[in-house]
């Protein structure tokens, strides 16, 4: 079994939360712009899964990547060159590796689904994965994900960061004030898994 480390998820997400403001020669994985948000949410999870080491040379890192360290080779994967796999890009196709009984990968339950109104913002945790719907994406389907990075106990404490919508520590009113947009929510949190 493989802890999940939120700190690392969290470190990785505010160092790379920002993209056009990373040095292309840091850069580790593709990024495909406005609409990125699980490809990035993906490497956050495979980062405090251990897969990004913190202290290392971007090469390290890289080789890290294309020997997929706490990647699940040809099912969840990313990459410098592709999105990488569905399951690491597609929001709904994460979820459903994610919260699917398996042998390797990562693990993760749904600890809470509503809306703005209903679910309670202080059990959100850092490193746990919010799942937006979108109405102005395929109504009623989930559409966008971000990575929280510290809670709170009302929505404009509770911080995130994500891309498409490129936010570094953003408050998640950026979200929560536009309920006539993002109409459903969905809270996933992450525990050990095996490689």
């Amino acid at each position: 079994m493989i802890p999940y480390t939120p700190d690392n998820g969290v470190w990785y997400a505010r160092t790379f939360a920002l993209h056009e403001q990373v040095p292309e020669a840091k850069q580790l994985f593709y990024y495909s712009p406005g609409d990125n948000c699980t490809n990035f949410i993906s490497q956050c999870v495979w980062a405090a899964y251990g897969g990004w080491l913190p202290d290392a040379q971007t090469a390290e890192n890289a080789a890290r990547i294309r020997a997929d360290v706490r990647m699940v080779t040809g099912v969840w994967y990313g990459s410098r060159w592709h999105i990488g796999s569905t399951r690491w890009c597609r929001v709904e196709e994460f979820y459903t590796y994610v919260t699917s009984a398996k042998s390797r990968g990562p693990a993760a339950r749904m600890i809470a689904l509503g809306t703005f109104e209903t679910v309670n913002p202080a059990i959100l945790q850092r490193g746990d994965v919010v799942q937006l719907v979108v109405s102005t994406y395929v109504p009623d389907r989930f559409g966008h994900g971000l990575y929280v990075t510290e809670p709170g106990r009302t929505w404009d404490e509770v911080s995130i960061c994500c891309q498409s919508y490129d936010r570094l520590d953003a408050p998640m009113t950026e979200f929560s004030l536009y309920p006539e947009i993002y109409t459903r929510l969905r809270v996933l949190r992450f525990m050990p898994g095996t490689w």
